[in-house]
């Protein structure tokens, strides 16, 4: 395989995509691939839905007041009431600030940065487990689309049957979190979209031709 870098530029990639979609699964197999056969330093740098400070209040809230539980946000089993949703987006988002700050740091030190999920996964996961999209319409919105425009994105997807084979949330939360991912596509340009429910070569070899890294005529062992 042959591998080729943007000259004078070190690259970030992004892999977006609902649960269960392979972003992890993808982001370490390249990793492997363009170390051993293309001599290049990678970085995967995972992001969770909710981050530090967010994820704190997730696992409190919902055992100081019943208002707070719910199937809302699945993995801390969290409800917002509507009340507080917009005071909940500003706490994801100062959560969120870290993260965009060290994204910037990284390109420092390595030829190709993989981010599993970025700005793109956050706005769905603020829709999704707020049921709502009309934040994108105020100030803090249109800024996060500003920026998950700025991202080289690839959208990885798969039919609802297998994500819930390999994703640990309800069904209904993928449903409506792949439709979320797949309205916003139309607006936020991603590089290219990536079916991973064939085989997981075929998925490498998109992915590695889709950031430019090998070529179409590039075999990959």
């Amino acid at each position: 395989m042959r591998s080729t870098r943007i000259a004078g530029k070190t690259r970030i990639v992004v892999l977006s995509g609902p649960d269960g979609a392979g972003k992890t699964t993808l982001a370490i197999l390249v990793k492997s691939i363009l170390e051993k056969e293309g001599g290049l330093t990678i970085l995967v740098h995972w992001m969770r839905g909710s981050h530090l400070l967010a994820s704190i209040l997730a696992r409190i809230l919902p055992r100081l007041s019943s208002r707070f539980r719910g199937a809302d946000n699945p993995y801390y089993g969290l409800r917002i009431p509507p009340k507080a949703r917009k005071l909940w987006i500003l706490v994801e988002f100062a959560s969120f600030l870290p993260y965009l700050f060290a994204r910037k740091l990284m390109p420092l030190f390595y030829d190709l940065v993989l981010l599993d999920r970025g700005v793109y996964d956050f706005i769905v996961w603020l829709a999704t487990t707020l049921h709502t999209r009309s934040f994108l319409r105020g100030l803090l919105g249109r800024f996060l689309l500003a920026l998950a425009l700025r991202e080289r994105k690839i959208l990885l997807y798969a039919p609802i049957q297998v994500l819930s084979l390999r994703a640990d949330v309800p069904r209904e939360f993928l449903v409506e979190e792949t439709a979320i991912y797949l309205a916003l596509s139309k607006h936020l340009d991603p590089l290219c979209a990536i079916d991973t429910s064939r085989s997981i070569r075929e998925a490498v070899v998109s992915l590695l031709k889709c950031t430019g890294m090998v070529s179409d005529g590039s075999r990959i062992d």
